[in-house]
């Protein structure tokens, strides 16, 4: 208190509020964060955007259809601004979650480090490059970067996050979109390989362009793989309820009723979604392309990325990735470590024996 009058007295009075209501900073430790998350390699960025648009409109916002020159939302309302929306991870959206904050990206599910011990594999096996798991990437979790937020970053107590996992499974919930394996990682070998970081080039001492995609795949990504994907299995499996698990195609193939039951999911009850059809519209690829050529810059990294980056897909990882064998080869690894094989299963059966409240 003494301090508090000296600062009154000293005339400076709008000190003490500035510093503790920082634009910079949320006010709060975030110790409960749902998670979306998915495997590198995979796209979150139309998540991101439509999520980003979802949450604006829902506040009363605007956003222009440049290709339709139409206004989608409040024609009063305050417009989007697409440089509030760099790649977080975390995303600010209070009107479609109670706990504002959401995290979209790649991470293992919260709360799996309680147990991982039981997966002795799990913790002597390290992921085959940076991304899989931003929280535990060694960033600077006292300051995480927000998208859209009246702040720009907010401190991230894992402690808590792992804590309510266990403590609070209503509130803590997580969906992981998992992908094909073999896809995958073809895409994370062409990403990284072309990458100029020799973290991502270079793996055992070695450039990526000196492996073959076989060695790639089966020492180093398919574990890796399989790390991401049984912390949310594990995870679904002691907290019924808490944890989704649905393919990543479902969401290409019908984005609207995907991503109602994923918000329906992490806010626990259904809302209302009225905006969610005009927002996956205006997540379209042309209409992004038509704001990128307005703004003269890209929107998200994985565009800017492919701008600055030499090399496409080679002949020999296409075609591995279409190999049915090496599929098959791969599913029968990851049965050994402990992935449940109904996840990937075409037969209609098999998936209806899955857990109601972990798979979508």
């Amino acid at each position: 208190m003494q301090l508090r009058h000296l600062v009154k007295a000293s005339g400076f009075r709008t000190m003490w509020p500035l510093r503790r209501n920082s634009p910079r900073h949320a006010r709060r430790a975030v110790t409960i964060l749902p998670v979306i998350a998915c495997m590198p390699g995979e796209d979150v960025w139309f998540l991101r955007f439509v999520l980003g648009f979802l949450a604006h409109l829902g506040q009363g916002g605007a956003v222009a259809d440049r290709l339709r020159n139409r206004i989608v939302g409040n024609h009063g309302g305050r417009s989007f601004s697409f440089d509030h929306l760099r790649g977080g991870p975390l995303l600010w959206a209070r009107t479609l979650i109670t706990t504002g904050h959401l995290f979209v990206g790649h991470t293992v599910c919260p709360g799996f480090v309680k147990i991982a011990a039981r997966f002795p594999w799990w913790r002597d096996t390290p992921f085959c490059a940076p991304g899989y798991d931003y929280f535990r990437d060694g960033f600077n979790y006292a300051q995480v970067p927000v998208d859209l937020a009246p702040h720009a970053y907010a401190r991230v107590s894992l402690r808590r996050v792992d804590t309510a996992a266990w403590a609070r499974p209503g509130q803590q919930r997580a969906v992981l979109l998992y992908s094909d394996p073999l896809s995958q990682a073809a895409s994370y070998f062409n990403f990284c390989r072309n990458h100029a970081a020799p973290t991502y080039n270079r793996l055992d001492g070695r450039r990526l362009t000196d492996w073959s995609f076989d060695d790639y795949f089966f020492r180093h990504a398919l574990p890796s793989y399989a790390k991401t994907f049984i912390s949310y299995q594990v995870m679904a499996a002691e907290m019924p309820g808490s944890v989704m698990i649905l393919p990543h195609r479902r969401l290409r193939e019908r984005p609207i009723e995907v991503i109602a039951s994923i918000l329906d999911h992490l806010a626990g009850a259904p809302r209302d979604r009225s905006h969610l059809a005009d927002a996956v519209d205006l997540a379209r690829p042309e209409h992004l392309a038509a704001v990128e050529t307005a703004l003269g810059r890209p929107l998200d990294r994985r565009r800017r990325a492919r701008a600055v980056q030499a090399g496409g897909e080679s002949d020999e990882v296409f075609h591995k990735a279409q190999d049915s064998i090496i599929r098959d080869e791969a599913l029968t690894l990851l049965e050994t470590m402990g992935v449940d094989m109904r996840f990937f299963s075409s037969s209609a059966d098999a998936v209806a024996a899955l857990p109601k409240a972990t798979v979508a």
